[in-house]
């Protein structure tokens, strides 16, 4: 069978590309790959959003009830990631976020935030020995997260020295180790330097240390050196056996001064004191 020459087959071909089915076919082909195409790159930015990012509202001091409404209306979701303790800031507002305000996020995104904890955390009320400088003091105080409230001053041969304090909210003095809040104010009590007021030197041989102590503190005077003669079994009725400086007509020391006491479970025998402490 003869074979058929180009100039045979070219209108045939011609004819083909003018017929509908071939226009049909590239409409279709056509169609079909703007659909594909679209599709794609619709899945792309459903996935990525970049289309819709969104800046990060400032959270900072909102009650946190506030800031889960504020990112939700941004389009944006809410976790808390930690809870702290700042002072100064509201129970349960926001004191950090992450990320920072004003970061470009996707829409969606979780914002995560640090919370002010509702009430203060326990601190342990540190050991201050009498004597110890103001400013030590202060620095103790705030290293356990304690605020400085009021200073008064009380006669005493050092000045500006610790001798006492009071926690607010707390009766009594609490012992050192005591768990008290976070943040607590605590009053002090420090020395004035010695006055020129001179004061009777009390007379405390046979008195308990109780008795003892707040005729002391009567006196404006400070109870110094405590010496135990012997085994002591209660020091709060132990009595006073020898005290210095010791009294005598017409005897008087600076307000302020400290005296020294020495303790027994038994009355003190009926003697005179050693000469030398009768004079400061």
């Amino acid at each position: 069978m003869p074979k058929k020459t180009n100039k045979e087959t070219r209108p045939g071909f011609m004819r083909f590309l003018i017929s509908k089915a071939f226009w049909l076919n590239l409409v279709l082909a056509g169609v079909f790959v703007f659909l594909t195409a679209w599709i794609t790159l619709g899945l792309i930015n459903r996935y990525s959003r970049h289309s819709e990012s969104q800046t990060v509202p400032d959270l900072t001091g909102l009650p946190a009830t506030e800031a889960e409404r504020v990112l939700e209306q941004a389009g944006l979701k809410y976790a808390v990631m930690d809870s702290s303790y700042l002072q100064e800031a509201t129970p349960l507002s926001i004191i950090s976020q992450e990320p920072k305000p004003g970061s470009m996020v996707k829409e969606g995104r979780t914002i995560y935030a640090v919370v002010n904890r509702a009430a203060p955390p326990p601190t342990e009320l540190p050991y201050i020995e009498q004597g110890t400088s103001y400013i030590s003091v202060v620095e103790i105080l705030q290293s356990r997260g304690l605020r400085i409230g009021n200073i008064s001053y009380k006669p005493f041969q050092y000045k500006d020295v610790f001798l006492d304090m009071r926690v607010r909210g707390v009766n009594g003095t609490p012992k050192p180790g005591t768990k008290i809040p976070k943040g607590s104010i605590v009053d002090l009590v420090l020395g004035n330097g010695l006055g020129e007021t001179r004061v009777e030197i009390p007379d405390l041989v046979g008195l308990s240390y109780l008795e003892a102590s707040a005729l002391i503190q009567l006196k404006e005077l400070n109870v110094g050196t405590v010496v135990g003669d012997g085994a002591i079994t209660d020091t709060m009725s132990a009595f006073i056996v020898r005290q210095y400086p010791a009294p005598y007509e017409g005897g008087t020391i600076n307000m302020g001064s400290m005296v020294d006491i020495w303790i027994s479970d038994l009355p003190p025998a009926t003697q005179d004191q050693p000469e030398n402490d009768m004079h400061p």
